[in-house]
């Protein structure tokens, strides 16, 4: 082969090469780059996709649930309800009861009182002397000299959701003293407890009541028969008085006084 041939041959490869690398740089890695994006940009669209899918789901489901869902916020709204709510709670109280045969001798209801959120716990030291600083402390990691609180704040720290605070959430001390058979008082605590307005019953202190001693004696009519003594009579009776709270979501500042509550139920009732 001649040098000029040579010099031919090698200005045709390289010209091949130079044509291939001006291909891939300007016309297929672009492309390729374009690919690529593309890709990406469908896998999000999908992604995307399958999120709002699982909304519209979840939605229909609920409309498929409507009734159970307004069944469960009439419940939910009845056990903490939009405003202090007090004359339904007392009416909740008397029909309660009637159906226990208790007798109600006494209702107090404070005016409500904001929610304040639980204090933090005191860590206990780990040496195992359960001290921080030297001061006494009990199981929970409290300080035992220091004062206990309120009943008010312990049952107003209890909940620990971030939605409810001072401004939204209140809570009314409620007082009730009871007479009756120490089972239908024990049935009426239940009631508290389970019944369409939440209360939490914290306190409950049960006496006998004095009874005659001889309410069980013999007793004689007028002929000189023996008339038998009321069971009744006979069977011990019991007082309670029973502490606890109840909840509202209302503003305790402008939230208005349980006795303008009471007040305005029964101007209603007339």
């Amino acid at each position: 082969m001649t040098s000029r041939n040579r010099l031919w041959v090698i200005g045709s490869v390289a010209a091949m090469v130079v044509i291939l690398l001006l291909a891939w740089f300007i016309g297929i890695q672009p492309q390729l780059s374009s690919l690529q994006a593309l890709q990406a940009q469908q896998q999000a669209i999908d992604a995307q996709n399958a999120r709002e899918q699982a909304v519209l789901d979840q939605l229909q489901a609920d409309a498929d649930d409507a009734d159970q869902l307004e069944a469960e916020w009439q419940t939910a709204s009845a056990s903490v309800p939009d405003g202090t709510g007090v004359p339904a709670f007392i009416n909740q109280l008397y029909a309660l009861q009637t159906s226990t045969g208790v007798t109600i001798e006494r209702i107090t209801v404070s005016d409500a009182a904001p929610f304040v959120a639980a204090a933090p716990a005191v860590p206990v030291d780990a040496s195992g002397d359960g001290t921080t600083d030297g001061s006494a402390t009990d199981a929970s990691g409290t300080d035992a000299s220091a004062p206990t609180g309120t009943s008010t704040d312990a049952a107003a720290g209890a909940a620990t959701s971030t939605t409810l605070d001072a401004s939204n959430f209140a809570t009314l001390q409620i007082g009730i003293e009871v007479s009756g058979e120490y089972s239908a008082i024990l049935e009426f605590v239940h009631g508290l407890q389970s019944g369409a307005r939440l209360m939490l019953v914290n306190e409950v202190e049960v006496s006998t009541a004095a009874i005659d001693p001889n309410a069980a004696a013999a007793v004689y009519d007028e002929s000189g028969e023996l008339v038998a003594p009321s069971e009744d009579a006979a069977a011990p009776s019991h007082q309670a008085r029973i502490g606890g709270f109840i909840f509202s979501l209302v503003n305790a500042d402008e939230a208005a006084s349980t006795q303008s509550d009471l007040g305005a139920d029964q101007a209603a009732g007339q």
